[in-house]
C-alpha cells in the first residue's frame, strides 16, 4: 500500500513539476511581448528621425525631378506662338538640326520615337527639346501624340508626311507626260481621274513602306 502511495505522489509531483515549467514558457514568452511592444513604442532617436526624413526627401525629389523632365500639356498651352515660331536653340544649325530629327522620326515609321528618348539622342534638354517638338509641329513636319506612359502623360513624335525624295520627283509621270499642257483639275484631262498618278502613288507607297522596315 505504502508503495502505491509512493508512486501516485511521484507521478503527482511530476505532473505538478511539468505545470509549473508550462506556467514559466507561458510567462517568458509573455515577458518577451511585452519587450517587442515596448520596444515599438519606444521613441526614434534624432539619428534614426533624420536618416527617415532624409529618405522621404529623396523619395520626394526624385518624383519632382520625374514630373519636371517634360513640361505638362498645361505648361506647353500657355506658351507664347511667337516664342515657339522663332524658337532657336543658340550654337546650332537649325537646318541641320530638322534633318536630322526627320531623319530620326521617320526611321522608326508609324511606330513613332517618345520626345524624351529623342533629346537624349540629340542631347538637350526637356525645355528645348519640347518647344522645338512644337514648331515643328506647327510647321507640319512632325506630329505629336500623347502617350500615358509609366503612370504620366509624355508624346511621341511621328513623322507628318513622308519626305519626297528625288527619286520619287523624277518617276513621276507628269515630267513625261504627252497631254501635259492640256491637264487641268477640271479638264478632260485631270490630275484627279489620271491612271498614271494614281499607279505612282500606290508604287511610292509601297516602297516608302519597305524602306521604313
Amino acid at each position: 500500500m505504502a508503495k502505491k502511495e509512493k508512486i501516485a505522489k511521484e507521478s503527482e509531483e511530476k505532473e505538478a513539476a511539468k505545470k509549473k515549467e508550462e506556467k514559466k514558457a507561458i510567462k517568458k514568452k509573455e515577458e518577451k511581448k511585452a519587450i517587442k511592444k515596448k520596444e515599438e513604442k519606444k521613441p526614434l532617436t534624432k539619428k534614426e528621425e533624420k536618416k527617415i526624413v532624409a529618405k522621404i526627401d529623396k523619395k520626394k525629389a526624385s518624383e519632382e525631378k520625374k514630373k519636371k523632365a517634360e513640361p505638362t500639356e498645361e505648361e506647353l498651352e500657355e506658351i507664347d506662338e511667337k516664342e515657339i515660331e522663332n524658337f532657336e536653340i543658340e550654337g546650332l544649325d537649325m537646318e541641320k538640326l530638322k534633318t536630322t530629327v526627320l531623319d530620326i522620326v521617320t526611321k522608326r515609321g508609324d511606330d513613332g520615337i517618345f520626345q524624351s528618348e529623342l533629346w537624349k539622342k540629340l542631347k538637350l534638354s526637356s525645355r528645348d527639346g519640347s518647344r522645338l517638338a512644337l514648331k515643328f509641329e506647327r510647321q507640319n513636319i512632325i506630329k505629336r501624340e500623347k502617350i500615358l506612359k509609366d503612370g504620366r502623360w509624355t508624346y511621341k513624335l511621328k513623322i507628318a508626311h513622308i519626305p519626297v525624295t528625288t527619286q520619287s520627283i523624277e518617276s513621276a509621270p507628269c515630267l513625261i507626260c504627252p497631254v501635259e499642257q492640256k491637264c487641268t483639275l477640271e479638264g478632260e484631262v485631270s490630275p484627279r481621274t489620271c491612271p498614271l498618278i494614281e499607279q505612282w502613288v500606290i508604287t511610292e507607297f509601297a516602297t516608302s513602306k519597305k524602306t521604313k522596315k
